[in-house]
């Protein structure tokens, strides 16, 4: 009965004990994790619940690594120490979101280096969520002024391989160092502000201002304000001092009329007496403002059709289409398709920082499709590819399924791998034996992945264990999550 007695009341000093640790280690503005020598939680406090927030009950009692797996956390630095029997510090990535300092320290059951056994961890996280943040943005900052610097110096370079872009360019070069008008045509997304562009670029007002009209998205009303510009005190509501119009702003250097067929009848009347005069008057105003500029205009629809319509002015036409440089649709010109897709690739990829490469087959569908959407389209889908594909290697079954299907209808459908086959080997002609190697490893974890319910599942049907189908599958990129 005494042993008894003295084993409750030693129970009970435990506990007081227990509780009197608790209360110390939550007047920590640290957050602390603790784990037993075999990786199992013991104890968080109430800032690494406010941190995280992790609720202790959903961790206390569970080993840290099945945590790992499920996503609590990306990487365990008690788990680290336990193996090493160091102290570890790393950067954490916690709920997919809030990133900390980790650094987890090893406590031992003695002080004698040959006998010492790691007793507990116990792992203090800093939360620099704000700070990565911040860091993030910097980066952000740094990269879009590298672009836009890029862009700028690369603004005047067209990719190009047909012949059919060679004899445009060689025309585009001879014209660009005269003050002419030019007029563009060409299918929607052909590059025609890109050619204007160039224009500008190669031309004697290259560091003159080059503005951009965009006809089609300027409303009626608004159209004279804008193009022309307005006195102070023209109408309520006008600005002190009045405001230059677009024409003004691009005075000694080029201004550009896109989609001009949608532009008006009276404007055109307008826009006409101004091209002949090389002045504009402001609204509210009687005087004239002379300027000098370079008109360029674009367009996608047929400005001859329009003229015998009556919707488009004749002497506009005329004046206007002193050089006439149509851009043929890419369709036409399929030798062009590989070297944009090239570019696209790696400047993408650059930009988010991803490793990307597309498999010939994917190519060779790419490149039989029409691209109805030319240029524009294409660079879309380059990049739709780079950031929704979860391994590095691109292969048909990424592509959209408009341009599977296309592929389908115009080759044999033998020669079409079915898609949901486990033994859907793509080509490795063009691959060394490390890319090879990646890419069956990367088709064989995607393939179990899909036919199971769980990543353990797959690990199962792998004949590997889950932690390293999970390693695996961070080495070659692949993302991919079950729906609960």
């Amino acid at each position: 009965m005494v042993e008894i007695i003295e084993l409750l009341e030693k129970i009970q000093q435990l506990e007081a004990i227990n509780k009197q640790m608790r209360t110390i280690i939550d007047f920590s503005s640290d957050g602390l994790y603790v784990v037993d020598e075999d990786g199992i939680t013991l104890e968080v406090n109430k800032a690494y619940e406010e941190m995280t927030g992790i609720d202790r009950k959903e961790v206390v009692g569970k080993d840290i690594r099945d945590l790992v797996l499920l996503e609590y956390f990306d990487q365990s630095a008690a788990y680290m120490a336990l193996q090493s029997k160091q102290t570890t510090t790393i950067m954490q990535r916690i709920n997919k979101c809030k990133y900390f300092v980790a650094t987890a320290t090893p406590v031992f059951d003695s002080f004698d280096e040959s006998k010492k056994k790691v007793k507990m961890v116990v792992t203090s996280v800093r939360d620099i969520t704000y700070l990565n943040h911040l860091q993030s943005q910097t980066r952000k900052i740094e990269l879009d002024k590298e672009i836009e610097a890029e862009q700028r110096i690369n603004t005047s370079q067209i990719v190009f391989r047909s012949k059919e872009m060679q004899n445009l360019m060689e025309k585009v070069k001879k014209v660009a160092a005269f003050p002419t008008s030019v007029l563009i045509t060409g299918d929607s997304g052909t590059g025609k502000e890109v050619l204007a562009n160039y224009i500008h670029q190669y031309s004697p007002q290259k560091d003159a201002p080059f503005i951009k009209v965009n006809c089609a998205a300027i409303p009626a009303e608004l159209f004279e304000s804008e193009l022309f510009g307005y006195a102070e005190g023209a109408f309520t509501g006008a600005k002190k001092g009045g405001k230059a119009g677009l024409f003004e702003k691009a005075n000694t250097g080029t201004i550009l009329l896109d989609e001009i067929g949608e532009l008006p009848l009276l404007m055109q009347a307008k826009l006409l007496r101004v091209l002949q005069d090389q002045a504009i008057t402001r609204i509210g105003d009687s005087k004239l403002i002379p300027l000098t500029f370079r008109l360029v205009c674009s367009t996608n629809k047929d400005l001859r059709d329009l003229v015998n319509k009556k919707q488009f002015r004749e002497d506009l036409w005329y004046r206007i289409n002193v050089i006439h440089l149509n851009i043929p649709p890419l369709y036409k010109r399929k030798s062009d398709i590989l070297p944009l897709i090239d570019v696209y690739l790696t400047m993408l990829c650059e930009k988010y920082g991803l490793k990307k490469q597309i498999m010939p087959e994917s190519l060779k569908i790419m490149e039989s499709y029409q691209w109805p959407g030319n240029v524009r389209e294409l660079k879309n889908i380059i990049e739709f590819l780079v950031v929704s594909t979860s391994v590095p290697f691109i292969t048909p079954r990424d592509l959209p399924e408009h341009i599977r299907d296309n592929w389908k209808l115009e080759i044999p459908q033998e020669s079409f791998r079915d898609e949901t086959s486990d033994n859907n080997l793509l080509s490795i002609n063009n691959l060394n034996l490390k890319e090879a190697m990646a890419q069956f490893e990367s088709q064989m974890i995607l393939n179990a992945l899909q036919s199971s319910q769980s990543l353990r599942k797959a690990a199962i049907k792998l004949d590997i264990d889950h932690a390293n189908l999970i390693r695996r599958m961070k080495r070659l990129g692949i993302q991919f999550s079950y729906k609960r």
